[in-house]
């Protein structure tokens, strides 16, 4: 999901793709599936810039049904 930056400032603060990615601890390409899948909104500057709102990452932090989980351990038999 594309937007444009509000004309008007709004007291939000706009962080890069790459710093969005090194708070939710994941890589640029997990970034960019969250914007496919519409959990993360970017605003587009021009033809290459892309910026995210702050806010809008802190929550993704904060939210725990957003990442990808590893799966359950598998429980070992008496051989092991």
């Amino acid at each position: 999901m594309d937007s444009t930056l509000p004309s008007r400032p709004s007291g939000d603060f706009f962080i890069s793709r790459r710093e969005a990615a090194i708070r939710l601890c994941v890589s640029l390409s997990t970034i960019d599936r969250y914007v496919a899948a519409g959990v993360l909104q970017r605003y587009k500057i021009g033809p290459r810039r892309t910026l995210f709102r702050l806010r809008d990452v802190e929550h993704l932090v904060r939210r725990d049904d957003v990442g990808f989980q590893a799966p359950a351990p598998v429980p070992l038999g008496p051989d092991f």
